[in-house]
């Protein structure tokens, strides 16, 4: 019988464990996620490539597939986000943007994840450009979930609008599907809502308020999910 050291015996602080658990453990997952989904996504384009005029006939099949790897990938980056948000000190790396750039691109990624047949999205921006200085890679991620979840709620129609108040943006988005119970915006909190793990909403929360602001959260007129995520410009 192999002998027991009394160091692998030794209970793991429970606040060290939880901390192990919501960040470098996350981290591990995240790039579990990360690299197979890649080499899935080279060998599809390798794939098509070699189908050559006949890829168009299954271009439905590798849309199909592409959307699910994308979303495993989404999956991951929500893992390394909130692994990020977890460690103390996180700081945001705010630069100059043109925020209508930034939304197009957000919806854009969303739609590359969840385009549903027969749901369009309708962007609504201020002319010409809007300049703030916000941290475009959370900023824009958590633009994408909104837009993300919305689709994925939606039956027809999907609204983005950017409104702007002096310094005060406003990042709306609002969906036409059926009015049901408001998202967490609490990480790691019990729930019966089993969908998902419920990392990104509370993401987008932390995110607004990072950038001095808010996220609201309401059943909208349209009878789905009113999401509002409310920024400064500096």
């Amino acid at each position: 019988m192999s002998s027991v050291s009394s160091t692998d015996t030794a209970e793991t602080p429970r606040v060290s464990q939880s901390t192990y658990l919501r960040t470098t453990f996350l981290e591990g997952l995240a790039h579990e996620l990360r690299g197979p989904s890649g080499v899935t996504l080279g060998a599809l384009d390798e794939l098509e490539l070699a189908l050559g005029e006949h890829a168009a006939a299954h271009a439905t099949l590798f849309a199909m597939a592409r959307r699910g790897v994308r979303r495993v990938l989404r999956s991951a980056e929500r893992l390394s986000r909130t692994a990020q948000l977890e460690l103390p000190g996180h700081m945001l790396v705010r630069e100059e943007v043109d925020l209508t750039k930034l939304v197009e691109r957000s919806a854009k990624e969303a739609e590359l994840v969840e385009a549903r047949r027969g749901v369009k999205v309708e962007l609504t921006l201020p002319e010409g450009k809007q300049v703030a200085r916000v941290d475009p890679s959370w900023l824009g991620a958590a633009m994408a979930e909104m837009v993300g979840a919305a689709l994925r709620s939606a039956r027809r129609s999907v609204m983005v609008e950017l409104q702007q108040s002096g310094d005060v943006f406003r990042f709306v988005v609002c969906d036409d599907g059926v009015a049901g119970g408001l998202p967490r915006t609490r990480r790691f909190e019990a729930s019966e809502d089993r969908r998902d793990a419920g990392l990104a909403f509370p993401m987008i929360k932390e995110v607004a308020e990072a950038h001095g602001g808010e996220l609201s959260l309401r059943n909208g007129e349209m009878a789905g999910l009113l999401a509002v995520l409310t920024f400064t410009a500096a």
